[in-house]
């Protein structure tokens, strides 16, 4: 009997809310439709995830890893210049972007905390 007394519990629960529903459908529509809404959009957002971890490039990603891995083992300065290196192709594409859209240039305040992680990363590179 104690074996399955998780499937009693569930029946009697299941019994006791559909008695509460039918007595009460005006309220049981009023807690119900929030989380129906709320079910439709995780549905959308995960939906939207499903599609954007399909098309990620696993491969890519694992290989990219393996070389970080092994340039890091052998060694640890390369990895910081690979680091600076990526900081000023980023950088690069922060500026052109920012000259190409109107409004969005970066202040200095941006420009000057740019410069000193990025000095800050030479730094770390150096042996």
């Amino acid at each position: 009997m104690l074996k399955n007394f998780h499937i009693i519990v569930f029946a009697c629960v299941s019994l006791l809310s559909a008695a509460w529903v039918a007595t009460e459908p005006g309220r049981a529509e009023k807690i119900a439709r929030p989380l129906v809404e709320d079910a439709r959009e995780v549905k959308m957002l995960a939906t939207g995830a499903y599609r954007e971890l399909r098309g990620f490039n696993w491969r890519a990603a694992c290989n990219e890893f393996v070389t970080m891995y092994v340039t890091a083992m052998r060694m640890p300065s390369l990895v910081f210049e690979r680091l600076a290196d990526r900081l000023d192709k980023f950088n690069a594409d922060i500026s052109k972007r920012a000259q190409g859209a109107p409004g969005l240039t970066p202040g200095a305040d941006t420009q000057r905390q740019l410069a000193f992680g990025q000095a800050d990363a030479m730094a770390s590179a150096m042996p």
